[in-house]
């Protein structure tokens, strides 16, 4: 008769764990961005936006549906970046319902100046951490994850 296996607690689940451990690291990742964040008083939803944007001009739909955080008020940010003057908003004279959103020169050179600010905070917290591959591996499942 074969060795009972071990009876594992609600912790110990390989799939709990997992699950812990992306959603703390998914904080730790927002934490050191918003650290990044900070002195150019913009939001990671405002900077996901711009983000989406810079890809070519979208309605206020589009953007919402490619937004990280699914939950995100989307007109209120942008409105927030059109104060900034880093986006403009167009009413569609056919459809007054429909506004579009273009990034513009000033929000593509933010885009520009804080991105190297990001490439540098961010550095620091992934170098030697993981090798491309294990990245590579570790994008992948999450992805399949996902789906």
């Amino acid at each position: 008769m074969p060795p009972e296996k071990p009876i594992r607690t609600e912790e110990e689940l390989p799939w709990k764990r997992a699950v812990t451990n992306i959603l703390k690291t998914g904080y730790w990742i927002s934490d050191r961005l918003n650290d990044t964040l900070k002195p150019f008083d913009i939001s990671e939803q405002q900077l996901n936006v711009l983000f989406i944007l810079k890809k070519g001009p979208a309605n206020l739909c589009d953007v919402q549906e490619q937004m990280f955080h699914k939950m995100s008020n989307a007109t209120r940010l942008v409105e927030k970046l059109r104060l900034k003057g880093f986006v403009t908003r167009e009413t569609d004279e056919d459809n007054r319902r429909r506004v579009d959103i273009a990034i513009t020169k000033k929000g593509l050179s933010f885009l520009e100046k804080i991105e190297t600010k990001l490439k540098e905070g961010h550095h620091c917290y992934y170098e030697n951490k993981l090798s491309e591959e294990e990245f590579l591996l570790l994008a992948d499942l999450l992805d399949k994850l996902r789906k």
